[in-house]
């Protein structure tokens, strides 16, 4: 078995959690990987840009949270199963998909574990695929927010009244930027390759002429040439060091 590059401490240091979340949403980490010129993904997934280390980094975060939301397209590029519990905590993290389309297939694999996801899609969408959800219910909770396109801040103040206080974004670049404008991240890790990447530089975020967005740079650190750099969009919250029980 391989030794891990980095001890559960030091992820602890570079990645403290807040003490305090919201009341009206949770607290909300957002994960990436890009190449220095902007590619996120190398032949048409993220693991080419994505290499050891930052396989031990995204594993800590995910196994430090109460649930992962994830947009349907990514799930699905990227094969996405059910989180697992994790040595440092009993119950694995919720999984949430976001798909205004609701083009789930039946054969995805985070639809063939023990546990449930949580698809979320809008008002519209549900109606006009009602059975394809009946079909899909005994497998996933799905439920909907807004009427044209899902509605975050209702998502979102529905997970912190369901308990929901630490949550973790894992893509894509569509979503991610709905959130950055509408304010509700509040903090971004973001891992630099050290590989030029080919194809198109999309960038993770594209948020059109809103204004810009000022972060802190909270920590950073680096380890075989990748490097991690974790930003604050907010300072309100104090953070503690350690991991959440």
């Amino acid at each position: 078995m391989t030794e891990p590059l980095l001890d559960v401490a030091r992820l602890a240091e570079a990645y403290p959690i807040p003490s305090q979340v919201p009341d009206q949403r949770p607290w909300t980490r957002a994960n990436f990987a890009t190449t220095p010129n902007g590619v996120i993904k190398i032949a048409g997934k993220s693991g080419g840009v994505s290499g050891p280390p930052d396989r031990e980094v995204f594993n800590f975060l995910r196994a430090n949270c109460d649930a992962i939301l994830v947009g349907a397209s990514t799930a699905r590029v990227e094969a996405y199963s059910m989180p697992k519990p994790s040595s440092t905590r009993a119950t694995a993290p919720l999984l949430i998909i976001v798909t205004n389309s609701f083009d789930i297939s039946d054969n995805s694999s985070f639809l063939d574990e023990a546990t449930s996801p949580l698809i979320v899609t809008n008002s519209n969408t549900a109606e006009a695929k009602r059975s394809k959800i009946a079909r899909l219910s005994p497998r996933a909770t799905v439920v909907a927010f807004g009427k044209d396109s899902v509605d975050f801040p209702g998502l979102f103040a529905h997970l912190r009244s369901e308990g929901v206080r630490t949550l973790l974004f894992e893509g894509g670049p569509a979503t991610f930027s709905q959130l950055l404008r509408q304010g509700l991240i509040d903090e971004l890790c973001l891992t630099i390759s050290p590989r030029i990447g080919n194809g198109t530089p999309t960038g993770f975020a594209n948020i059109a002429d809103a204004s810009p967005i000022e972060m802190t740079l909270s920590s950073h650190f680096e380890i075989q040439s990748y490097l991690f750099c974790r930003y604050s969009l907010t300072s309100s919250l104090p953070l503690r060091k350690g991991i959440p029980e």
